[in-house]
């Protein structure tokens, strides 16, 4: 049986997800998919999208918090572009996207007003 033939199975809709334009270049702190607040847990966000905006330093957005393969917290490190938007979709799952597995989750942009992020609640 396929996860969308289960009747009990409710695919989660990325159009609830909040979009936020990152400002900061430091560590920026989620709680339940709002950015910018404290006390984030394991399993609270889930992450849909990441657009990076093309600049002329490409843009790189660092994710922490998600689980190793030895059980350790880990960074996911996004790319951008000088010469073109870069869109990461990960709303396209079956389980609607990328939730943080090993620690709160936190956002690093290395360019401030360069990366859009589109965040729910897990």
């Amino acid at each position: 049986m396929a996860i969308n033939d289960n009747p009990q199975f409710v695919a989660p809709n990325p159009l609830n997800a909040s979009t936020t334009l990152l400002h900061s270049t430091s560590a920026i702190s989620v709680a339940s998919g709002q950015v910018g607040q404290a006390g984030g847990q394991i399993g609270d966000t889930m992450i849909t999208s990441v657009v990076l905006l093309k600049n002329a330093g490409p843009a790189t957005l660092v994710m922490a918090g998600f689980k190793g393969e030895d059980g350790t917290s880990r960074n996911v490190t996004l790319t951008g572009s000088a010469s073109v938007d870069t869109t990461y979709i990960f709303a396209a799952s079956a389980w609607g996207g990328l939730v943080n597995t090993g620690a709160a989750l936190t956002l690093t942009p290395s360019v401030a007003d360069t990366v859009l992020v589109s965040l729910r609640p897990a």
